[in-house]
């Protein structure tokens, strides 16, 4: 694996053992389970309209009764749309497939983790980003992928107007559709902000969303593997 295909994050390979079968549980999974086909995040129907967007922000200054000609705001639209455009919706201009790419052949199948990717996204009700890191784990189902690669594959899914529970099912999914994997799991632990500032609240809330496809959503054994090299 290339140096530079590694990012900062705390990388772990676990040995997986074979999936303990569950009849119970293995009856109804007799077929690979298919990646859910849909489009990630919320769609986007336009490109970035940067003039437009700039106004909106002069616009919304305005009616909070704020001059935006003064030393403090004159530059404040166009902060602002860059941190949209850029950052907080970057991954629209960003395609899950391009940036996982394609890996290389390789037949191992022991569990790859790669934990404490920093991820955010937009919530679409509010218009406040949430916050918080990833752990992204798959099982390869012939091909292995750069541990930067998986990283840049949370930022294109994440950085859209989303939600957290849809975010962490894209992840895994686009693991499986993407990247032939023949198992995958993430776990997004995040700060939402609609729910930090209501009212009543402590401050300190977090939300832990799961999502399991192909052999971890078959095998409980997996499962438990996945959630203990995490648990560091």
């Amino acid at each position: 694996m290339a140096a530079d295909d590694r990012p900062n994050e705390k990388s772990v390979r676990h040995s997986a053992s074979p999936p303990v079968s569950n009849s119970d549980h293995d009856s109804e999974h007799d077929h690979p389970v298919q990646a859910r086909p849909r489009t990630v995040g919320i769609a986007r129907s336009a490109q970035f309209d940067a003039p437009a967007f700039e106004r909106a922000i002069t616009d919304l200054l305005g009616a909070c009764g704020i001059k935006t000609d003064s030393a403090h705001t004159g530059r404040t639209a166009q902060r602002v749309r860059e941190l949209w455009q850029k950052r907080l919706l970057g991954g629209y201009d960003l395609d899950p497939a391009e940036v996982l790419g394609e890996g290389f052949a390789d037949e191992r199948r022991d569990m790859v983790v790669v934990r404490g990717i920093a991820v955010h996204g937009v919530c679409p009700h509010h218009l406040v980003p949430f916050r918080g890191v990833a752990h992204v784990a798959y099982i390869p189902g012939g091909r292995l992928h750069g541990f930067g690669r998986i990283a840049r594959l949370v930022d294109a899914i994440g950085h859209r107007f989303t939600y957290q529970e849809w975010m962490t099912r894209d992840i895994a999914d686009a693991l499986m559709a993407h990247g032939k994997a023949a198992g995958a799991a993430c776990v997004v632990e995040a700060e939402q902000l609609c729910l930090l500032l209501g009212e009543d609240r402590r401050g300190d809330e977090r939300v832990v969303t799961q999502a399991f496809s192909g052999e971890f959503e078959r095998s409980a054994q997996a499962r438990n593997e996945f959630l203990h090299a995490i648990s560091g």
